[in-house]
């Protein structure tokens, strides 16, 4: 039997290219399809032969191909194509709730090429819908629920041998006009058992950064919101430490990787598991980087400390909300005071962390969401910490969405767990506006005290904001002790000063350079004006965040004649007679204070009134990856530059600096001077030529101009 398996597709949702060919896109979605794999390496211990195909890969292909250029087709009727020229007797689909209907639409088309083949779905989402999917959608042949690495064996065997398959636990399938669930297949419980993923078919494996691993399956808790917990039926289980190690030696020897996404939803459950399995990889004299999942009630300080020993980068934290609250009502039932502490530490331990929050939940209100919401920008002051705010997904056959199954919205506003493009597909939004119990996760449950455009909005300008100027929302979070408040008030200035969003879509506004330019408009011209009590700190950090504004930075030069390039310098040693000119496209700014202590206090939650003003210099210069780079200068630094006008010659500007500073440190002024010179050099600042060449004064506001003095 020829078996060909196909991955769930994570990419689809990029349509634009300039976004799906992101690095942040492209490291998510170009890893090895771990599901897959693991059931070929079942298959191929049976002496069968299966194909894979990676729909995030093939999905590349066509942003890349002449059909997408030339603005024909879609990518379903360009995987159909594909899928045409292959020939197989059974396709097996791995389904998640976001792709969902992209994958029914391409099983669609390989059942129409291929009319004599089986097409078999399996994963999270096809499990818990597979009655409604095989009623609604007769092209599918089998469903098989969760862990497939012994049902799906032995339906083959059934399938070859032309046997019944009433006997198959575990499976979905049509008898005649009837669809028939068969009994639940038991948990696979020694999970050391099951060979190695077959990592050898799939063809892309020397350009990963990092290879997934599962570390075990199953969760013990029963959050009202979250699927996982009923696919491995709760039932906690982890692979030996030296299982997994020794997968992650062939690995490294095969591949040459060393990094890891250790897949398992709460590793830390077993305390005695996790240390067994640090210690194992300390013992094995091996550099791993790895990273997992965890809840912050079921690790501590001393644990962190020995993860991070072990190679741990990365730890993905549930919180979902900042709420006492809600979390009972959730049954999450974290300590959120133990949660911060956590954090704490594991940006300590230089650890990143991700903070994952959701808003959204049926029985949120004002308070509930400011709570999240103070949570969130409390954790985004720890540098290693990465806050997250998704809406809320109502998951197929999870508590909320089995509760409120009657009530879901279909409003186009939908979670990023779901969809996280700018326009969704007419096709898959048809399919899911027919079939709300097959798609329930692009719905909405009802908010009856928040408004969701509210929320959505919201969840765009802070993840947005944070990418943007993250330490200015913090600053204005702390400063008004209610981010809320500004957020409310800046939704109001924007109706009045800017008018409705392009395309009235806030999506698209947000995450484009527009956003950054009216928001610190706001924050200059009303914020700092109207509601401010830290005005200096926050001048500060409006006047460093405007700094990095592109169209800004390239406005101050008017053309490209002003300053040298780079590579006009003339290498030698700095002499006398020489010209010091500023590099081209360098710009300076002054500030009211000094922007790292400004960091420093929002680090420790300080009184940012307490900052004091005090001049600081910063040149901005554009990168040659079209971005802004932004340098503080210490004032000899600054005074130096001043000086560098293209008609002084070294000698000239020795005296000037002579006059103004006797001595540095008690190094004579002239050396200094040198000495200062040639440390803008190596900044890149400064370019020294022999010959002579009249610059103008650097582009910048009288009362920003250099004083010797103040500098």
């Amino acid at each position: 039997m020829k078996i060909c398996l196909i991955s769930a597709p994570t990419t689809n949702d990029f349509d634009d290219p300039e976004i799906a060919e992101t690095d942040a896109i492209r490291t998510i979605a170009e890893h090895a399809p771990l599901g897959i794999l693991a059931l070929a390496s079942v298959l191929e211990k049976r002496g069968l032969q299966p194909e894979i195909v990676d729909l995030n890969r093939l999905y590349y292909d066509w942003l890349r191909s002449v059909e997408y250029q030339n603005g024909n087709g879609d990518f379903c009727k360009y995987a159909a194509t594909h899928f045409q020229n292959l020939s197989f007797d059974f396709f097996g689909f791995s389904t998640i709730c976001s792709s969902y209907p992209l994958t029914l639409r391409i099983a669609r088309e390989v059942k129409h090429a291929h009319p004599d083949a089986h097409i078999v779905l399996g994963g999270p989402q096809a499990s818990v819908v597979d009655v409604e999917s095989m009623k609604k959608f007769p092209f599918i042949d089998f469903i098989i629920r969760g862990e497939a690495e012994n049902t799906l064996p032995r339906l083959l065997d059934a399938i070859a041998d032309d046997r019944q398959y009433s006997g198959i636990a575990g499976i979905t399938y049509r008898q005649g006009n009837e669809v028939v669930r068969n009994l639940n297949a038991p948990v696979i419980e020694d999970l050391d058992c099951l060979p190695f993923p077959a990592f050898h078919l799939y063809p892309y494996m020397q350009a990963c950064e990092y290879v997934p691993l599962e570390l075990g399956r199953g969760c013990p808790f029963a959050c009202t919101f979250c699927s996982t917990n009923d696919f491995f039926r709760r039932r906690f289980r982890l692979k030996s430490p030296g299982h997994i190690v020794e997968e992650m030696k062939q690995i490294k020897e095969t591949y040459g990787i060393r990094t890891f996404d250790l897949v398992h939803d709460m590793f830390t459950v077993d305390r005695k598991k996790v240390v067994a399995f640090c210690e194992a990889v300390l013992d094995s004299g091996e550099k791993f980087y790895w990273g997992c999942s965890a809840r912050t009630d079921c690790i501590d300080d001393e644990l962190i400390a020995l993860m991070a020993k072990s190679g741990c980068r990365g730890i993905f934290f549930g919180i979902e909300t900042g709420s006492a609250r809600l979390q009972g009502i959730i049954k999450k039932r974290l300590n959120l005071v133990e949660a911060s502490d956590r954090i704490r530490y594991t940006d300590k331990h230089k650890i990143k962390t991700a903070v994952s929050l959701i808003t959204g939940f049926p029985e949120e209100n004002m308070d509930d969401l400011r709570d999240t919401v103070h949570f969130f920008f409390d954790s985004l002051r720890y540098d290693y910490a990465d806050p997250q705010l998704c809406l809320l997904a109502p998951l197929a056959e999870t508590p909320i969405q089995s509760q409120h199954r009657d009530s879901l919205i279909f409003d186009d506003i939908i979670s990023d767990m779901s969809f996280q493009g700018w326009q969704q597909d007419p096709v898959d939004r048809q399919m899911i506006a027919e079939h709300p119990d097959i798609f329930p996760n692009f719905y909405s449950v009802p908010t009856p005290h928040l408004d969701r455009q509210y929320l959505k909005e919201l969840r765009e300008f802070v993840l947005n904001g944070m990418t943007m100027f993250r330490w200015l929302l913090v600053g204005l979070h702390q400063d008004s002790g209610n981010l809320l408040r500004v957020f409310t008030d800046w939704r109001n200035w924007h109706q009045v000063n800017k008018g409705p969003y392009p395309q009235g879509n806030p999506t698209i506004y947000y995450a484009n350079v527009a956003f950054h330019r009216d928001f610190l408009e706001f924050a200059r011209s009303h914020y700092l004006k109207s509601q401010a009590n830290a005005v200096v700190a926050l001048s500060t950090l409006i006047d460093y965040e405007s700094a990095f504004d592109l169209e800004s930075h390239r406005a101050c030069f008017g053309t490209d004649e002003y300053g040298l390039d780079a590579s006009s310098d003339f290498g030698g040693l700095i002499g006398p007679d020489v010209k010091a000119v500023p590099t081209r496209g360098i710009r300076i700014n002054r500030l009211d204070a000094d922007y790292g202590k400004i960091i420093r206090c929002l680090r420790r939650k300080g009184r940012l009134d307490k900052i004091v003003k005090s001049d600081v210099t910063i040149v901005t210069r554009e990168t040659v990856e079209k971005r802004v780079e932004v340098l503080q200068l210490s004032p000899l630094s600054a005074e130096l530059l001043g000086l560098c006008d293209g008609k002084r010659t070294v000698r000239e500007i020795a005296v000037e600096f002579a006059q103004l500073n006797r001595g540095v440190d008690g190094v004579p002024a002239e050396k200094a001077c040198i000495w200062g010179l040639e440390l803008l050099r190596r900044q890149g600042l400064l370019v020294i030529t022999a010959s002579i060449h009249f610059i103008p004064p650097l582009e910048m506001p009288n009362d920003l101009r250099l004083s010797m003095r103040g500098a």
